[in-house]
């Protein structure tokens, strides 16, 4: 099968059950400069992962690039159908979307990392963990990073996904919520929503991101297609989104007034712990994308999505664009 044939069978059988989208591609090699230099750019859930592209789009850094970037929130189930048919340039997903994107048979690159560890920690009101065999636990979704972050915490505390109740609630914001109301028993969480956590009386029993295991909870991926055809234009994104964690940082009170807007979120308190928690703890200094993490996505996934056991994902990894650091 062709190259062109192949990834028209991939799209066609992810964009099942996808929402349509009025959304202008990129042009192709005939394109004028001012298309080349404009690209829609998706990004799977409102979480401060996210806070470098915003502050790169509200601060102008995209447009001192040449860039015309217009950001736009899709669920991980459907950024990646977007980015392989061409409505989106760029997503800001999981490492477990590419990897089970690729797996079948979705051509990408993955270019930079925001969050290269499992930014969460393990909410629950028992003491011992053993206690919550049987118990509903809170996940996105059953392939998302989200879920992968939650079978690697069931792992540190000795229990399996077959000791509870996996419970997919599609957003972060839902699963939250169905914490806080006691509707589910456990989840992973991280600022700012933990400080009403733990005001409802849950403690953490595992916390990932101090255990750095690496990870791609939100990572940057386009087409092959597009990067074959649009180096430049990359290399440029790249280069805001690289400003903007500089900036993050640094920056605290801009940083935080980012936050607020896209997070809906006032609390000071929580403000600055969420800032606290990314800038000096999740966040890398340089977002460069390793092999090492996608294969925690890799491990994870594979009992479940077989077909990621055969993945190399060195193919994957893409480190061409990120400037490294000195």
């Amino acid at each position: 099968m062709t190259s062109h044939a192949r990834r028209r069978n991939v799209v066609g059988a992810l964009l099942a059950g996808t929402v349509a989208l009025s959304m202008t591609a990129c042009g192709g090699s005939g394109s004028s400069d001012a298309d080349a230099n404009t690209m829609t750019v998706s990004y799977s859930q409102v979480v401060a992962d996210q806070l470098p592209l915003w502050i790169a789009d509200e601060s102008g850094l995209f447009t001192a690039q040449g860039l015309k970037v217009t950001l736009t929130n899709l669920s991980g189930s459907d950024g990646f159908p977007a980015l392989v048919s061409g409505q989106t340039q760029l997503a800001s997903i999981g490492g477990s979307e590419m990897v089970s994107g690729a797996a079948s048979g979705g051509e990408v690159n993955y270019l930079a990392t925001l969050t290269p560890v499992f930014p969460y920690e393990l909410f629950a009101k028992v003491t011992d963990p053993q206690e919550l065999k049987g118990k509903r636990i809170g996940v996105t979704s059953t392939s998302g990073s989200l879920y992968v972050a939650t079978l690697e915490a069931l792992k540190q505390i000795g229990l399996s996904p077959s000791d509870v109740q996996l419970t997919p609630l599609g957003s972060v914001t839902n699963v939250n919520n169905a914490l806080v109301a006691g509707t589910i028993d456990a989840a992973l969480s991280h600022p700012p929503a933990t400080t009403q956590i733990e005001a409802a009386g849950y403690h953490s029993l595992v916390d990932l991101a101090k255990d750095k295991i690496p990870a791609s909870n939100v990572g940057i991926a386009a087409t092959t297609d597009y990067v074959n055809g649009h180096g430049d234009q990359i290399r440029r994104f790249l280069a805001a989104v690289q400003q903007a964690i500089t900036r993050e940082k640094s920056d605290e009170a801009y940083s935080t007034s980012v936050l607020s807007k896209h997070l809906n979120v006032t609390d000071p308190a929580a403000l600055h712990e969420t800032w606290q928690y990314y800038a000096q703890e999740a966040l890398p200094d340089v977002p460069t994308p390793t092999v090492a993490q996608l294969q925690t996505s890799v491990t994870e996934l594979a009992p479940s999505v077989p077909a990621v056991k055969s993945l190399d994902v060195a193919k994957i990894v893409n480190t061409s664009f990120v400037t490294p650091a000195g």
